[in-house]
Order: structure tokens, then C-alpha cells, then sequence
């Protein structure tokens, strides 16, 4: 037979009890999380700093994984603008400017109430520059100064956009901005390599006033020499003519002077015949020969007269021929 069964109800008092374990016990559970998530905080607060004493000691890559950490972290979300702002100071270091003009551009775009904001809008220009957008950084720069005037980084920024401008060219704005770091600006400590880019500047243009005036002067004897060639070529060629024409004139003389002779030669031989005739003319003594003698007497002078004429137009020639340049 089987025995019956009963049951046992809690009592009043010991349900009492019961529901007040379970208070307690929530009591402490919630009064635990905030001294756990106090707990978390702190360990990042420690993280975040420590990374910065990594920077600080030229340990790039740790300190890039602490920060890394500190922005992953729930617990440590109001350290999240200044990791993510030492993350890009970090890259700049480490020379990689598209890394960290995009961290920069997320602080500013995402914490755009944060006190680093200005900060980095400077250094995202400084990104630009390192990256070779040299306009785009001397755009930033401007805009940076205009927008933070106050701000501990602008004698910086004026450097660095007159850096920017010397990249682009622009040495006589650039000195400009170099002057201002030095006149607006003497405890910064970039007046000193302001002054030296000042220097740089001004031994640039005179070595390109030197440049010029040697270039110019190289242009100068090209063209004298090339002058001189022109007019030596030109002067050998009219004496090349001048000879021919020398030559040719000389020949002609020599010509005119074997036909001149030729004819007094003539004129010799008829002179000769003539006297002869006369003097047979003489020796007969007619009344006809009266006549013939006075006839051949007019002959002999007119062939005189020919033949004078004949050799003082020679003897011309020949002093003509004397004078010119052989």
C-alpha cells in the first residue's frame, strides 16, 4: 500500500528571507559596475599613456598598437579623439601622410568640439606637405591660420606654407612668409630656419642673375664668333673674287699690250718702207718726183703721227697695268 504523500509549503518567514537574498545580492551586483567599469577606464587612461611615453622615446610601432587598443576600447570613449589624433601624429613620424592626414581628418570631422581639433588641422596640412601636395597643404595652412589665430602652431604653419610655396616657386611670397615667422614671431623656434631659407632664397637668385648674365654671355661670344665666321667667309669670298677679277683684268692688259705692239710693229715696218721710197724719190730729183717726194713726206708724217699716238696710248696702258694690285 502505498504511503501518501505530502507536501511542504514555505513558510511566511522563509519566503521573506528568500526575497531578501535576492535583493542583496542585485545590491551588490549593481553597486559592483561602476567600480569595474572605473577599473577599465583607469587601465586605459594607463594604456593612453604609456603609448605617449612610447612616442616620446621614438617607439613608433608600440605606440601605435597601445593607442590602436585605447580607440577599441568602450570603456575609454573620451579618450578616443585624442588616441585617434596621436595615431596621425604617430604616422607623420613614421613619414606616411596619407595615414595620417586621414586620422586627422577623422578627429576633425567626427569630434569637431574637441580641443584638439586645431591641432589637427595643422598637422593634417603638415600631412599634405609630406605627401608632395604642396597646394593642397598651402591651402589648409591658410585656412588653418585664418581659422586658429591664437593657436601655439601658426608661426609653424607660415613656415611651412612658405615652404609649401617654395616647392611650387614661388620664392618672393615665400620670403615673404619666412620675413613674418621673423618679425612676428621671434620666439618661435623656427625663426632660425627661417633665416636660413631667407639666405637660401637670396643666394638662389643671385646664382640665377649669374646664370643669366654667364648664359647670356656665352649667347654673346656665340654670336660674335659666329659674326666673325660670316664676315671672315664673306671677306674670302670678295678677295677670291677680287683675285678673279685681278686675274682677268691683267690678262686683258696683257692683251691690249700684244696688240698695241703688234701694231707699232706695223706701223714701224711702214714707216721704214716709206723712207726708203723717199730716198729713191731723193736720188732721182724729176719734177714728177718733186711730187711723190712731197706725197710719201705727208705719208711718213701721217705714220709718225700714227705711230706717237699708237705709244703714248701703250706707255698709258702699261702705267695703268703698273698701278694695279697683283
Amino acid at each position: 500500500m502505498m504511503g501518501a504523500y505530502t507536501s511542504k509549503r514555505p513558510t511566511r518567514e522563509a519566503d521573506m528571507k528568500y526575497r531578501g537574498s535576492i535583493l542583496l545580492l542585485s545590491g551588490l551586483m549593481l553597486a559592483a559596475v561602476p567600480l569595474l567599469y572605473g577599473d577599465t577606464q583607469a587601465a586605459a587612461r594607463r594604456l593612453f599613456d604609456e603609448a605617449i611615453v612610447l612616442f616620446q622615446s621614438g617607439e613608433l610601432e608600440q605606440a601605435a598598437m597601445q593607442l590602436r587598443r585605447v580607440t577599441e576600447s568602450a570603456a575609454a570613449e573620451q579618450l578616443h579623439p585624442e588616441a585617434w589624433y596621436w595615431l596621425g601624429r604617430v604616422r607623420l613620424v613614421q613619414q606616411d601622410g596619407v595615414a595620417a592626414a586621414r586620422y586627422f581628418d577623422h578627429v576633425i570631422r567626427s569630434y569637431p568640439d574637441h580641443p584638439r581639433v586645431s591641432d589637427a588641422f595643422y598637422h593634417r596640412a603638415r600631412a599634405r606637405l609630406s605627401t608632395g601636395e604642396y597646394q593642397a597643404a598651402l591651402v589648409q595652412f591658410e585656412g588653418f591660420v585664418s581659422r586658429y589665430p591664437d593657436s601655439d602652431y601658426v608661426a609653424n604653419a607660415y613656415y611651412w606654407a612658405g615652404e609649401a610655396l617654395l616647392a611650387l616657386g614661388h620664392r618672393e611670397r615665400a620670403a615673404r612668409l619666412f620675413q613674418t615667422v621673423i618679425d612676428e614671431y621671434p620666439t618661435s623656434f623656427r625663426v632660425e630656419a627661417a633665416g636660413y631659407r631667407l639666405s637660401l632664397i637670396e643666394l638662389g637668385e643671385r646664382d640665377e642673375q649669374l646664370q643669366r648674365l654667364l648664359q647670356w654671355s656665352h649667347e654673346e661670344h656665340l654670336r660674335t664668333i659666329e659674326a666673325f665666321r660670316r664676315s671672315r667667309s664673306a671677306y674670302e669670298e670678295a678677295l677670291a673674287a677680287y683675285r678673279d677679277g685681278v686675274d682677268g683684268t691683267l690678262s686683258a692688259d696683257e692683251r691690249q699690250v700684244a696688240r698695241l705692239r703688234a701694231e707699232i710693229a706695223e706701223l714701224v715696218t711702214q714707216l721704214d718702207a716709206a723712207r726708203a721710197e723717199l730716198q729713191r724719190v731723193r736720188e732721182a730729183r724729176g719734177d714728177v718726183a718733186v711730187e711723190g717726194e712731197l706725197a710719201n713726206r705727208l705719208r711718213v708724217a701721217e705714220i709718225k703721227e700714227q705711230a706717237l699716238l699708237v705709244k703714248e696710248r701703250l706707255l698709258r696702258d702699261l702705267e695703268l697695268a703698273g698701278e694695279s694690285p697683283r
